[in-house]
């Protein structure tokens, strides 16, 4: 068997500049080892020089693949794949004479010359070399490799908001915002020299270990690729995400109106962690480009900032003449970045699970010998003093001085949102404080970024924009003239009693907010203008006080009750979700805190298409009906969650109830938590009461029940199946997973038709982990105002 390598090996790793022929020579002992005694395969010789770091695992994948020869291209060599745009191959090398790191771009070209591009690319790097942001990496060089056109910039180490999407998730909504001012000030500089970026999107969209937020390839994509649309369906489905609807339907060039809809559509990705349209195909993605519309969204990420919605809703309008007219007032729109955004991307960026892209050890200069026994001496020295010094270190580092020292850090933490459970994270911020640029950041704590229009407090406390109802005697109500995001309140002090009539009060706008208010059914107001009677106009089983036709709402310190005792009573909110149909399932939540139900059908009656949350904090539910109903069981696709703390049901009905038309195990998942709540329906009453034609047992398996600290009275059941003829039959509940929940008997301070300080819980026999009652509390939770009847 040969010892020496390989001749045509040596001379193409010296061709590229990879090793030279003693590098190459002085692995045949580690080869023997691999090949023991097998033929030394030129795979082999491959193999050794890549576990001796010779060579990068990607340049030894590419020579035992026979493709070596492209390692090479131009004056650069190929050490790493990057990921990056769909139209371009990245990669990490680096220059053969310096051995200077670069980011290298190569696209392949087969039709035609390809000089003429090579032109404009060489022009682009011309007029990018002026741009002084560094919120950009513009091209830098241009060539041509046979078939290959080559674009170069600078090496910059980070991760693409791609990556970080993969591995963690949608990104916190204040750091999107900070992301976003950082974009569109490098966007604002292209714009002033006459440029547009042309690929404004997550796998162009670089995030350092400094917080740096840098835009990939500005121009790029406009020159390689100025057509697109449905005879361009050549790249992969991701490649046409951000695509503006024009440039699909008429094939133009990028401009600075499609960069602004593919900024909408970026962070609308990074805020909910998803494309905002879908397509299993490059002609399927072209399709929902062209006709489909982005919904909200807050349904899928409710705490974005407000004027990161209104930017986002505006950069998504299909007309580009209904967009912002430029960059500049896009930027006008978000301000100017922060102090300290830099530290909090650097606090979200160094999250992701997988390091940063970082430079390979072995890409170093084939010239110097790869054999450093002194510094491995070094090495082994350092290893023995940190292990002597470790115990002064842990001494010192439980000091109170020490301990201090972190208090700097904590308000960050609260600013993103987002607290940081990754191991490595804290030891990538320690590293990333060599950076000057981090260091400095730490020098003072970063504060929450200024609202853009600050609210108004009037002279008696309310913000501007809050609608303060009249608190001097019954309100009657027909209709609300509200906004997204406003508060609905009484003067302070005071509870306004809302007489509601049979039709309801309807809430079709997002985000508004109820407090202390009580909500009376009363069937004397007359909502009814043409002469018609509201029975006419509202059927009795869609009766309710709220018609909540909104994705997300929230009522704190609300009573909820009808002036009438005969039946049919109202539901205290009836949520109707979407109320068009929608391309894609929404996500809706609806919160109670400090809330009283009474004489209601249902708390909850659900008619909602989607994910849905209902939560629920310190509540009393004294109706006759059900605390939530779903009018159908939920589909693979439609979670369901109920997060009920502090809850009370003192002779009500069921905690949930849900028609079941259809029914089989592969329903979608009913989710409920119970913390501290008392659950004492009627005597017989079922918890989860399902109804149907056939026995809906199989769909237990998909209720998951959890908590701590809550009571079930002895006598209610679990589960039961409601038959077409009213009968009640239990249901085998050793299918439904339930946790944190146990019979007792309880007491009450009182009869249930007095105030609600009657029904808390004085007596009860399980033991829980604390002394506290659980249930309803009229004194405890965030009350606004006491509650009252």
């Amino acid at each position: 068997m040969r010892d020496s390598p390989p001749p045509q090996l040596t001379t193409l790793l010296e061709h590229l500049g990879l090793a030279t022929a003693g590098q190459v020579a002085a692995v045949a002992p580690r080869v023997r080892r691999l090949a023991r005694d097998l033929p030394r395969f030129e795979s082999v010789w491959v193999d050794a020089l890549a576990q001796a770091r010779v060579l990068t695992p990607f340049q030894a994948a590419e020579l035992n693949a026979g493709r070596g020869d492209l390692l090479r291209v131009g004056p650069y060599v190929l050490c790493g794949s990057l990921p990056g745009p769909a139209y371009l191959h990245c990669y990490q090398a680096r220059h053969c004479d310096t051995d200077e790191p670069v980011r290298l771009a190569v696209a392949q070209y087969s039709s035609g010359p390809p000089e003429q591009i090579v032109e404009r690319l060489q022009s682009l790097a011309t007029t990018t070399g002026q741009l002084t942001s560094q919120h950009l990496a513009p091209v830098t060089e241009a060539g041509l490799d046979g078939q290959r056109i080559w674009v170069r910039s600078d090496w910059i180490e980070g991760r693409t908001a791609i990556e970080w999407l993969i591995h963690n998730g949608r990104f916190p909504s204040q750091i999107v915002l900070e992301i976003a001012r950082a974009m569109l000030v490098g966007l604002v500089e292209m714009e002033q020299t006459g440029l547009c970026h042309g690929d404004v999107a997550a796998s162009a969209l670089l995030l350092t270990d400094a917080g740096g937020v840098v835009l990939l390839e500005p121009g790029v994509r406009g020159i390689l690729r100025p057509e697109e649309g449905y005879a361009h369906t050549d790249l992969l489905p991701g490649a046409y995400d951000y695509l503006a609807p024009e440039r699909i339907v008429d094939g133009t060039p990028p401009t600075v109106a499609t960069d602004v809809y593919a900024c909408g559509c970026v962070w609308w990705h990074l805020l909910c962690g998803r494309p905002p349209l879908s397509g299993g195909d490059a002609l399927a993605k072209l399709r929902a480009g062209q006709m489909a519309k982005v919904f909200d969204l807050r349904q899928l990420a409710p705490d974005v900032p407000a004027e990161l919605a209104r930017a986002v809703e505006a950069c998504l309008s299909r007309q580009p003449a209904a967009r912002p007219e430029s960059i500049a007032r896009l930027a006008a729109m978000l301000g100017p970045p922060t102090r300290g955004a830099a530290l909090a991307v650097a606090r979200c960026a160094v999250r992701a699970s997988r390091p940063a892209t970082r430079w390979p050890a072995s890409i170093r200069n084939p010239r110097v010998s790869w054999r450093k026994p002194l510094c491995s001496t070094a090495a082994a020295g350092c290893l023995i003093a940190a292990a002597v010094l470790w115990p002064v270190v842990r001494d010192s580092l439980s000091s109170p001085n020490v301990a201090s020292g972190h208090s700097e850090i904590a308000p960050v933490q609260g600013v993103i949102g987002q607290r940081d459970t990754n191991s490595a994270g804290p030891d990538r911020v320690a590293a990333a404080m060599d950076n000057p640029v981090v260091a400095a950041a730490y020098e003072e704590p970063w504060s929450p970024p200024k609202p853009v229009d600050p609210p108004v407090s009037e002279p008696d406390g309310h913000l501007a924009e809050d609608l303060v109802l009249a608190s001097d005697g019954p309100l009657r109500v027909a209709s609300l003239d509200l906004q997204a995001g406003q508060r609905v309140c009484g003067s302070p002090g005071k509870r306004p009693v809302v007489m509601v009539p049979r039709a309801g009060l309807t809430v079709d706008v997002e985000d508004v907010r109820f407090e202390n208010i009580d909500f009376v059914f009363d069937s004397a107001c007359d909502s009814s203008s043409d002469g018609r009677s509201d029975s006419e106009e509202t059927p009795p089983a869609e009766r309710a006080i709220v018609h909540l036709t909104a994705g997300r709402a929230e009522f704190r310190g609300c009573t909820f009750r009808s002036a009438e005792t005969s039946s049919p009573l109202p539901a205290a909110v009836r949520w109707t979700h979407p109320a068009d149909a929608a391309l894609s399932l929404p996500a809706g939540r609806i919160q109670f805190g400090n809330c009283v139900l009474r004489d209601v059908a249902a708390g909850v009656d659900c008619r909602t298409v989607g994910a849905l949350t209902v939560e629920m904090s310190n509540v009393l539910h004294l109706g006759n009906g059900p605390l939530i109903r779903l009018d159908h069981a939920p589909r693979p696709d439609e979670p369901t969650r109920m997060i009920l703390s502090q809850v009370t049901l003192r002779d009500s009905g069921p905690l949930l109830q849900c028609s079941c038309e259809q029914v089989d195990s592969s329903s979608g998942e009913i989710s409920i938590r119970t913390d501290g709540c008392a659950l004492v329906p009627r005597g017989g009453t079922a918890l989860i009461l399902l109804g149907g034609v056939e026995s809906p047992e199989p769909m237990l398996r998909n209720v998951l029940w959890a908590g701590q600290g809550s009571l079930v009275s002895s006598e209610a059941v679990i589960a039961a199946w409601r038959c077409d003829d009213g009968r009640q039959q239990p249901l085998d509940d050793a299918s439904v997973s339930i946790a944190g929940v146990v019979r007792s008997k309880v007491e009450f301070a009182g009869k249930a038709e007095s105030d609600p300080a009657a029904s808390r819980i004085i007596r009860w026999q399980a033991p829980l982990l604390s002394t506290d009652p659980p249930g309803f509390d009229p004194e405890g939770g965030n009350r606004l105002q006491p509650l009252s009847f």
